[in-house]
């Protein structure tokens, strides 16, 4: 169902409620007025009769002024003396007489002079003449449940009318509302089915909840639009990168076929080698971001650095040595899956590019663990030292010394270290590349040290 229609069936309702109580306050008022006029009316009857008993006007059989009045009067010992003509004969009127010390009263009477006669409201006057005790009685029918049928009519009309006046205005306000919702979900209907990401939704002229939800939603848009970008260009690279070495591979072989006795078979086989080692290396490093990317978390634990630095430095030769000094205990809450990695492909990198020697430094500097890398090699530009870390970008250096590289190693390593709230950048350096490695230090007393 929808809210519009919720809404005003809800405002219906309550105010429904509001207007039937209202309603009944409003009838027992007008019924309770019409008991007490009937009353004072009876009253007044019996006041009457007093005044014209003590006047010796009173006629035979008691005049009333309405057909529906009944009027009596009684002796001392309880005997009708007189009564109006449409209760002539009968008995005395069952109302409730006045206290010794009273002298009045007013009461209900039911059932006179027949069982299926209307309730009587009845007063009961205390006179006496000569000394000797009299009562005056009168009684007048008492009012129904709807005493005053117009009033209550006009009422019942007045609180319809406002019933319809609450569900029309409800409707009207709710559909004004969410006027500006609807025009939101139009426009991402049009947006999901286009292949615009350009296009947002349309911002409300007034400050309130639904102005900040077409801003959210446009800011998600924002996201969706960048993200699918970038997502468009990694399918453009990854199909680049994929495509020199199968390509390569491709045209090799071929030519092998073609000109078996031209073509060398063993350069034709290194270089499939190559280009299959390049392809291994893509998948390899695609298959990390696609798990990174999943957000699949790794497993952290106390690790002593040093440690790890050294282990990562003697777990395979390089071309050219690597140093490492390192600051004792150096701890750090990490994956050693995850930073071991990280600390591979600085290692790597450095002894790619290095032209003697890699020099590694672990040491604390306040609350941070750092790792630092230092090759001689030839560097990196200042304006590529962001470039070298995005996905794919491989500078000409690097084509040239690792063409089995992925260009993914240093995105995989930044995007792991920022999962581990630290940083990986490239420092100034005179010679060679700087690459330097910071993690939040841990005080753990127990580390785990990679065996």
């Amino acid at each position: 169902m929808p809210i519009k229609v919720r809404m005003s069936v809800a405002a219906v309702l309550v105010t429904g409620l509001l207007v039937g109580a209202l309603y009944a306050v409003v009838l027992v008022l007008i019924r309770q007025e019409a008991v007490d006029e009937a009353q004072l009316h009876a009253s007044r009857a019996a006041q009457r009769l007093v005044f014209d008993a003590e006047a010796d006007k009173l006629s035979s059989p008691l005049i009333t002024s309405s057909q529906d009045e009944l009027v009596q009067i009684l002796g001392r010992k309880g005997q009708v003396v007189k009564a109006s003509a449409t209760i002539v004969g009968e008995p005395p009127i069952p109302a409730t007489l006045p206290a010794p010390q009273e002298l009045r009263s007013d009461s209900s009477v039911c059932g006179y002079p027949r069982p299926d006669s209307p309730c009587l409201l009845a007063t009961a006057h205390r006179f006496f003449l000569e000394d000797k005790p009299f009562i005056a009685i009168a009684a007048t029918p008492e009012p129904g449940l709807l005493p005053r049928p117009m009033w209550a009519l006009l009422f019942g009309i007045v609180a319809i009318v406002a019933l319809i006046l609450r569900g029309v205005s409800m409707w009207w306000a709710v559909g004004r509302t969410l006027a500006p919702v609807e025009a939101i979900r139009a426009e991402m209907d049009r947006i999901i089915t286009a292949t615009d990401l350009h296009r947002r939704v349309p911002l409300p002229g007034r400050r309130d909840e639904i102005q900040r939800l077409a801003m959210s939603v446009n800011a998600t848009l924002d996201r969706l639009e960048r993200a699918v970008e970038q997502q468009r260009r990694f399918v453009s690279d990854v199909s680049h990168e994929l495509r020199s070495p199968i390509t390569g591979l491709r045209t090799g072989l071929e030519a092998a076929a073609l000109l078996p006795d031209e073509i060398d078979r063993d350069e034709v086989v290194e270089s499939a080698l190559t280009a299959t080692e390049r392809l291994e290396n893509i998948v390899a490093d695609l298959l990390v971001l696609a798990r990174r990317d999943a957000g699949i978390p790794d497993r952290t634990e106390p690790v002593d650095l040093a440690a790890l630095v050294r282990q990562e430095a003697d777990r395979r030769p390089r071309r050219v040595p690597i140093t490492v000094t390192a600051d004792p205990r150096v701890m750090v809450e990490a994956s050693t899956l995850g930073i071991g990695r990280v600390l591979t492909n600085l290692l790597d990198n450095g002894a790619r590019h290095a032209r003697t020697a890699v020099q590694v430094r672990v040491f604390r500097d306040g609350e941070d663990a750092v790792v630092s890398v230092h090759d001689d090699g030839h560097g990196v530009p200042a304006d590529s030292r962001e470039r070298v870390f995005e996905r794919f970008v491989r500078l000409d250096e690097g084509r040239r010394r690792d063409p089995r590289g992925s260009g993914l190693g240093l995105a995989i390593s930044r995007e792991i270290v920022r999962d581990h709230h630290g940083s990986l950048t490239i420092a100034d350096s005179p010679v060679g590349a700087c690459f330097v490695l910071r993690l939040p230090a841990s005080e753990s007393a127990t580390a785990h040290r990679p065996a």
